[in-house]
């Protein structure tokens, strides 16, 4: 998912919820997983089927979270596993399944998503994108780009998969949708765990 819509998502699931200098610090934390070598670390995206990896990353972010008495390293770790959970849904073919289970796209709309279904969190089909800095670079390389997108797109590659941006197609809101649901139900958990006077600073609300 590209930083703007890490950001929409954000803001709109529950920045109500903290002061503005406090969702910057979530939403920093969140889109810096997108830059130096953190961007090419497979389980932090839930890319390469790193779903194990993946999800004990996130576990690893909740008990920094509910670990620690200072707002500014809780924010940090909710920023960083909430674009975990987010990328979870933009590379992964889980709108795929909730899609196929529920009749598909001219039978459902974005709004029928269910993001939270553990049979399709677990599914036995459920795959990530693979992305190969050797191989998939080209896709970022200009002038040579635009011809790799469109003729030189590796099956099962993340640049096959992605549902990072509108342009992808019409799955791409059902996997805002299942982002913002997950999105809320980890950053409830992470409240919940802190207690009324933690969560107080760290909502950093008046």
């Amino acid at each position: 998912m590209i930083a703007e819509y890490h950001i929409a998502v954000l803001t709109e699931t529950f920045g109500q919820h903290f002061s503005a200098s406090a969702l910057k610090q979530i939403i920093d934390a969140n889109l810096g997983q997108d830059s130096g070598w953190t961007q090419f670390q497979m389980h932090v995206h839930f890319d390469n089927c790193a779903f194990a990896e993946g999800r004990a990353y996130v576990e690893q972010q909740h008990a920094l979270i509910a670990g620690t008495e200072e707002p500014k390293l809780m924010r940090a770790a909710l920023g960083r596993l909430t674009h975990a959970v987010q990328d979870f849904y933009s590379h992964s073919n889980y709108v795929d399944l909730w899609l196929e289970a529920n009749g598909g796209l001219a039978n459902t709309s974005p709004e029928d998503m269910d993001g939270l279904d553990p049979a399709l969190l677990n599914h036995p089909r459920l795959i990530s994108g693979y992305f190969y800095l050797w191989r998939d670079i080209i896709y970022y390389l200009p002038i040579v780009d635009r011809f790799a997108k469109k003729h030189l797109v590796f099956p099962g590659s993340h640049e096959a998969m992605n549902l990072d941006d509108p342009g992808v197609g019409p799955k791409f809101p059902y996997s805002i949708v299942a982002a913002k649901q997950r999105t809320l139900a980890e950053y409830q958990r992470a409240a919940r765990a802190l207690g009324p006077e933690r969560a107080a600073r760290f909502h950093d609300k008046p």
